[in-house]
């Protein structure tokens, strides 16, 4: 039964690392083989639903959405970044991890991510990136910084271990946040790209179009069909059929219903108009409009590991994707065969219909060339902001549990009309909500049907050498190794109930093994894919993986020696 456990938890991680299944699939797919093998109940499974600390996720969340509609930080970005680099950087990483700390992170850096972008100031490449670490740092700092920390309160409510504090790891999230502003400030300026966004974008974005079968350009040469020389366009590559064509060579000549794929600057992307017979949008007579829209896709969004084709574009936006963009990686292919990610930058030619679409702000991130996003006034922003601090100074006083005290504000918030019905089916988190209940369910099972103990019989022959330290260390490094390869919610989830079984082998306490999950799950410096904010920066910043590597890979490796070392002096056994 274990081997079963364990085999389903590698293909569980192996698809979350493939990216071709969208998480809250892979998730309630796994419980339900777990449910149909027996070893967990329907019932137990569902229970999971009404967890205290999930349901009180739930809500922040949802709370979060009125939060969201404060103006205070539309346009703080250049006031940030008006001051030295160093001095900038510091300045922006104390006011983002202090707001992450009371406010859901992604919804933090998607509010900064347009206006420090267009900042006057440095390059997006050099400090977007400080950004989303920023943001990454504070949800270090409360246990509601983080939906990880939410979720693995979850989990320890779940095994009967005591609740965690509002503030329980501040004290550590202090140390280490004025650690990681130190480390941004200094590395900022050593490694990250001074890349000019103009010149990036003009290189990487990926545009298609396809060859008609009335064209004339059929059976004539690339050469003699003109397309060589389109100043800031290149030829790419021709798909035809199931073959890929590439380098293209100027003697090839074209087939009907070839797919051409060029990469180059999008402002050029009319320049394929003046060739008859080839359709972009994949619609034959569709003209181009000169009205383009860039979007960033959202961590929520229903295209993540979809293809355009897959979930119809145009249907669901009243939109065609001209061209899409994944940082500076080169992609190659069919456009409509791409698997969309997080943060990956779409340039949509719009419809009439585009801008009253209600699905446009749970889908994507940044929106330009859309209506000013409308925001609260400062009187209705003062009251939602004194609303949510003064909640949770109730909750911390004693005076209200915060789950009751959530609920309360949320039904103020829908009676006064800060928040809508609409407004929160359209944002509500589904999927959040699937995970982390599958997740619970999960890790049930772990532990019932002794895969937990397995795991941990093999982390303590290999870190047991070193004693109680050398298993705290093997939970964080296992933690850390995950945030980076699947996400940090999955991370957590799958790596406490092994820290549970860690910590009763040595009959430890088992809040140091806690801290340590939260800290490794938050240790996502190297990798773009491994946290939602690393990915909404991703293509904004015209980053490249190599990036991250040469930012993150020191950051990590001192975070991880810093918090190693101060755990247990904070959290003794």
């Amino acid at each position: 039964m274990p081997f079963i456990v364990i085999t389903t938890l590698t293909l569980l991680v192996g698809t979350l690392v493939s990216n071709r299944v969208r998480p809250a699939v892979a998730f309630v797919s796994t419980i339900g083989l777990f449910v149909a093998l027996g070893y967990i109940s329907l019932g137990d499974a569902l229970d999971n639903v009404v967890n205290p600390a999930l349901v009180t996720l739930v809500l922040l969340m949802l709370i979060s959405l009125a939060l969201e509609k404060t103006p205070f930080v539309n346009g703080l970005g250049d006031s940030l970044l008006n001051s030295g680099y160093r001095r900038s950087l510091a300045k922006l990483f104390v006011v983002v991890s202090s707001a992450s700390a009371l406010v859901n992170n992604t919804a933090v850096v998607a509010s900064l991510l347009s206006t420090i972008r267009k900042n006057n100031h440095f390059p997006a490449s050099r400090v977007l990136l400080p950004l989303s670490y920023a943001s990454i740092f504070g949800g270090g700092l409360t246990l509601i910084g983080s939906s990880t920390n939410m979720i693995v309160n979850s989990l320890a409510i779940q095994e009967g271990v005591e609740p965690l504090g509002f503030f329980t790891f501040t004290r550590l999230g202090l140390v280490m946040a004025a650690l990681g502003c130190g480390l941004v400030a200094f590395l900022g300026k050593k490694v990250l790209p001074d890349r000019a966004t103009g010149k990036v974008e003009s290189k990487q974005y990926f545009i298609e179009a396809r060859v008609s079968k009335s064209s004339p350009l059929v059976g004539q040469s690339i050469a003699n069909n003109g397309l060589r020389h389109l100043g800031s366009l290149f030829l790419a590559e021709i798909v035809r059929g199931d073959e890929l064509i590439s380098p293209v060579s100027p003697g090839e000549k074209l087939r009907s219903d070839d797919v051409l794929v060029f990469s180059g600057d999008i402002r050029s992307v009319h320049m394929l108009s003046q060739f008859k017979g080839l359709v972009l949008f994949d619609e034959p007579g569709e003209k181009l409009t000169e009205n383009l829209t860039e979007v960033f896709i959202s961590h929520q969004s229903i295209l993540l590991g979809n293809t355009i084709r897959e979930v119809n574009f145009r249907t669901q936006f009243d939109a065609a994707v001209v061209a899409v963009r994944r940082g500076s990686e080169r992609l190659g292919g069919c456009l409509g065969n791409i698997r969309l990610m997080a943060g990956d930058s779409l340039i949509l030619a719009t419809g009439e219909d585009f801008h009253q679409r209600n699905n446009l702000e749970r889908n994507f991130y940044l929106v330009n060339g859309l209506k000013a996003k409308r925001y609260l006034s400062r009187k209705s922003s003062m009251l939602v902001i004194t609303g949510f601090l003064g909640t949770l100074a109730s909750s911390l006083a004693g005076l209200v549990p915060l789950t009751e005290g959530l609920v309360f504000l949320l039904g103020a918030f829908l009676f006064t009309g800060v928040l809508t019905l609409e407004e929160i089916r359209r944002r509500f988190p589904f999927e959040l909500l699937a995970i982390v209940t599958a997740t619970l369910g999960i890790a049930q099972v772990i532990v019932s049907t002794g895969a937990a103990a397995l795991i941990a019989d093999a982390v303590v022959s290999i870190m047991g050498h070193w004693g109680i330290v050398g298993g705290l260390a093997g939970v964080y490094l296992m933690t850390l190794l995950f945030t980076e390869i699947i996400n940090n919610n999955a991370a957590a989830a799958l790596v406490f109930p092994i820290a549970m079984e860690i910590a009763a082998r040595w009959e430890a306490q088992p809040l140091p093994f806690i801290i340590a999950i939260i800290f490794g799950a938050s240790a996502s410096f190297v990798s773009p894919f491994g946290y939602a904010t690393n990915l909404m920066v991703f293509s904004a910043g015209n980053y490249k993986v190599q990036d991250y590597v040469r930012m993150g890979l020191p950051m990590s490796i001192i975070y991880s020696v810093v918090v190693l070392t101060l755990i247990p002096l904070f959290f003794p056994f």
